[in-house]
């Protein structure tokens, strides 16, 4: 991750704005890594004869999520709303590939 300045040292908004945008490429960064293992999973549930949606996993990432961001002082509702729609993207996919 590229170096960032704090955020009380930002002087001017186009500091700020070039924090925010460093951090946005990092996001996009991981999520395209994450997909990668979501790849991966589709390979494993056709080996292992799993289905795309389990819903106790589903359950299990979001109270995950809301924990971690409740530790990490961010709103752990915006927290678990974005990642149910990256699970369900994920999930999209999964069933796409498995074919069901």
């Amino acid at each position: 991750m590229t170096t960032l300045i704090a955020p009380k040292a930002c002087q001017t908004m186009t500091d700020l704005r070039a924090q925010i945008d460093a951090i946005d490429v990092e996001l996009i960064n991981l999520l395209a890594t994450r997909s990668l293992y979501i790849d991966r999973a589709v390979d494993l549930k056709k080996i292992e004869g799993l289905p795309a949606r389990t819903t106790d996993r589903v359950a299990e990432v979001l109270d995950k999520v809301g924990s971690t961001a409740s530790e990490k002082g961010l709103d752990p509702d915006l927290a678990r709303k974005l990642w149910a729609e990256l699970i369900e993207w994920s999930i999209r996919r999964e069933i796409s590939e498995l074919g069901e």
